[in-house]
């Protein structure tokens, strides 16, 4: 066989189709993500907290009789991502998170709730007395009088690009009882 007829043949045309095709792809995947870039995705959203408990909760999961703080949160928690949604988002996962800080630690985050959002679904999460869907613990008995600060915090899936984690500018801080409620 000559190299002109293996050249012409049908595997070596469908080979020069395909990668013709994902170089055409893969430059509109890039140029997709760059006309995002300036796009922001901010919702709206407003969060207070209702009632802050602590208990002195035995400590379970290490075997010791050691005796760690539990706090309990009751809060409303608001969010529009109406204007979030573009065309080069897949879904937004939202989660709040709590920090605080003491003796044995510098920076303590804990994530209280959290829900992802598709394009598509409900752009509207309005949540009134909520609790806390993860378990408020502290390593310790370290708790007590905590100033604890209340951020939001959402991660942005997108359909090509980067995935950015983002804290909202506003956040609340509350500060947790001085005794346990038992």
């Amino acid at each position: 066989m000559s190299p002109l007829a293996r050249m012409n043949n049908l595997t070596s045309r469908a080979n020069v189709i395909l990668a013709n095709s994902l170089s055409v792809l893969a430059i509109c995947t890039g140029m997709l993500f760059i006309s995002t870039l300036h796009l922001p995705v901010e919702p709206k959203f407003d969060f207070k907290v209702n009632e802050a408990q602590l208990r002195y909760q035995p400590d379970h999961m290490s075997g010791r009789r050691d005796y760690l703080d539990l706090a309990l949160l009751r809060y409303d928690l608001k969010i529009d991502m109406s204007d979030s949604f573009h065309w080069n988002v897949k879904m937004i996962f939202l989660y709040l998170v709590a920090e605080y800080t003491n003796e044995k630690n510098v920076v303590n985050q804990v994530v209280l709730w959290d829900k992802i959002v598709m394009r598509g679904d409900n752009p509207v999460v309005d949540l009134k007395n909520l609790r806390t869907k993860y378990y408020f613990f502290d390593d310790g008995n370290n708790m007590r009088g905590a100033n604890t600060t209340l951020s939001l915090h959402w991660n942005v899936v997108p359909n090509a690009g980067l995935l950015p984690n983002i804290r909202g500018e506003k956040h609340i801080s509350t500060v947790l009882p001085s005794d346990y409620n038992f």
